[in-house]
This record gives structure tokens, sequence and C-alpha cells, in this order.
């Protein structure tokens, strides 16, 4: 592993991750900073976009807007297994046809 040049927190959020390890939730500041990188980390994972036809994808698509319509694009980019780029597309054109509403 390698060290990360230092970060500099203002003295409230310095004060908060202390009180945090004071009660126990973590065992140092670094352990936090660990936690919080790998949590932010998980947000941005890569999908390997699927090789499938467009048609097939825009379906799929489809099937989870209308089963959870209040889904964000990359909860559905996610789910198909495509790239955000490619779901967001695709939103857009079955708005259009008006299959699904923003």
């Amino acid at each position: 592993m390698e060290a990360v040049s230092g970060v500099r927190l203002a003295e409230t959020e310095r004060e908060r991750l202390e009180q945090l390890v004071k009660l126990g939730y973590y065992l140092n500041v670094a352990d936090f900073l660990r936690d919080a990188v790998r949590s932010k980390l998980r947000e941005f994972e890569f999908v390997v976009p699927k090789k499938l036809p467009t048609a097939k994808i825009k379906s799929e698509v489809l099937r989870i807007i209308k089963q959870k319509p209040n889904i964000y694009a990359d909860e559905v980019a996610s789910e198909v297994g495509i790239d955000i780029e490619t779901a967001i597309k695709i939103i857009d054109e079955l708005v259009k046809e008006k299959k699904v509403i923003a």
C-alpha cells in the first residue's frame, strides 16, 4: 500500500472524526478515511458493458423502469450491465417515444 499525501480538514470536521473514534466507530481517523474512500470508490465502480443488441438492451431498460418508476439512470445502468451514457441515451429515446415519462 502507498500512503497518500496529507489531507487538510476544517477544525469541525477533525473534531467530528475524533468524536467518532472516541465513540468506538473507528479505530482512528485513518481508519475512517480508508472507509470513506472505499465507500466513495464503490459509487464509481466500472461496469463492463454487455454486448447485447440495442433492441434487447432497450427492452430491458424499459422493463426495469416499468418495475421501478423512480429509478435513477445510474441504477438502471447497473441493473442492466451497461454504461451510464448508454443508459441515459436509451432513457432519452424512450421519453421521446413516449414509452416513459421523464
